[in-house]
């Protein structure tokens, strides 16, 4: 592995924690979120630190070149966070439609209370 690629490792690895905590302070960001990007971050900054490891597993997993190995493991974590992601936009969709539609029937409700008090006030007027 090269020590442009290292050196962009431990950058990224620095950044990306810097911000989290950033983010933590600020309550910018949910503990789940959190621990995700953390062990991103932690596994960039291990594979920077040591590049023995990325040599190690390349060899095991059959991988031609270590770099190789480090882009496929942070698509492989990216596509997990991204496959969590669309698993709960689609659960907040739902919520969001039972949500409008409960709204929907209570504000239906609400107006035929109104309609009928409305008519026990004229009906109290008449007698």
């Amino acid at each position: 592995m090269s020590i442009e690629l290292r050196v962009v490792l431990l950058f990224a690895a620095t950044f990306s924690i810097g911000w989290i905590i950033t983010r933590i302070r600020k309550a910018k960001v949910r503990l789940e979120d959190t621990f995700f990007w953390m062990v991103m971050s932690v596994v960039l900054l291990l594979l920077g630190l040591f590049p023995g490891v990325s040599y190690w597993l390349s060899s095991i997993l059959g991988v031609i070149s270590p770099a190789n190995l480090v882009f496929f493991i942070m698509i492989c974590l990216l596509f997990e966070k991204l496959l969590t992601m669309s698993i709960m936009h689609s659960q907040m969709q739902d919520k969001y439609v039972t949500m409008a539609a409960e709204m929907a029937l209570r504000c239906k409700e609400l107006e035929r209370q109104i309609e009928e008090l409305k008519r026990k006030a004229n009906q109290e007027k008449s007698i």
